[in-house]
């Protein structure tokens, strides 16, 4: 039987993900606090007084700024503070919900990316619009079984993180889950319809530990099945509590 493996959320967008034992679902949303914060690369698109999705490329994100991969992170969902670790060390705690605290976090940022920043950085809140690469309110479901099966046809280690999904399972057939789109799943007390495959990009070849460009993931999946797609995108139909070890199950 198909269980919840993890539960993955990335608080501010490009950084290290926080793992959670369980967390409440909400009909309609994405998990609460994924992506709910970016930081803006220069001046961009985003628009504070009508907040709604924007590009990617208007962030600090993995696939252009693959050295983010370096900095380990903590969230503190009550408080809404980010403690930040740097490659060297450096411990930075930010107020998310306070622009006074930041400005230390992105002195550092700016020094250690150089020339990767673009001006100005800015810390964004996108409300109820995640910042995710599309614009629906989608949670990302990951098999562990497909990315077993990849690491074993690229011949090198694959930590599931590289791909960012939410919903981590096991014990379901490699791959199974591409040709689920429109099926729901049963999911703890939630349920959740596929929606689309993920087509995958240049972010996940890179190394969430080392920030190393070590593996070359959508040329794997091209050359291995003709597309770069790993992992599906969900809409929750309904909500409810899920939690790690929870069955999931065909509705």
């Amino acid at each position: 039987m198909p269980k919840l493996s993890a539960i993955h959320r990335f608080p501010v967008k490009g950084f290290s993900p926080q793992v959670l034992d369980q967390i409440e679902l909400t009909q309609g949303k994405g998990l609460p606090f994924d992506r709910h914060w970016a930081i803006e690369n220069g001046p961009g698109q985003y628009d504070a007084t009508a907040p709604g999705h924007v590009s990617k490329k208007n962030f600090l994100m993995l696939a252009a700024q693959s050295d983010l991969a370096g900095w380990s992170t903590r969230f503190n969902a009550e408080h809404q503070i980010w403690t930040v670790i740097a490659p060297d060390g450096t411990c930075l705690q930010v107020d998310l919900n306070d622009a006074e605290t930041h400005a230390a976090l992105f002195d550092h940022l700016s020094q250690a990316l150089s020339d990767q920043v673009r001006g100005r950085l800015r810390l964004i809140q996108a409300g109820s619009q995640a910042m995710t690469d599309i614009p629906d309110p989608y949670p990302s479901i990951i098999n562990l079984a497909s990315v077993r099966d990849l690491a074993e046809r690229t011949g090198q280690a694959l930590d599931p993180v590289r791909f960012r999904g939410n919903l981590l399972i096991d014990d379901l057939e490699p791959w199974a889950e591409l040709d689920m789109v429109g099926e729901r799943l049963v999911i703890g007390e939630a349920e959740v319809e596929i929606r689309a495959r993920i087509r995958r990009c240049v972010a996940t070849s890179i190394n969430p530990v080392t920030a190393a460009r070590d593996a070359d993931i959508p040329k794997a999946l091209f050359d291995s099945f003709g597309h770069m797609d790993c992992g599906v995108y969900v809409s929750v139909e309904r909500g409810g509590s899920v939690a790690a070890g929870d069955r999931v199950s065909g509705k």
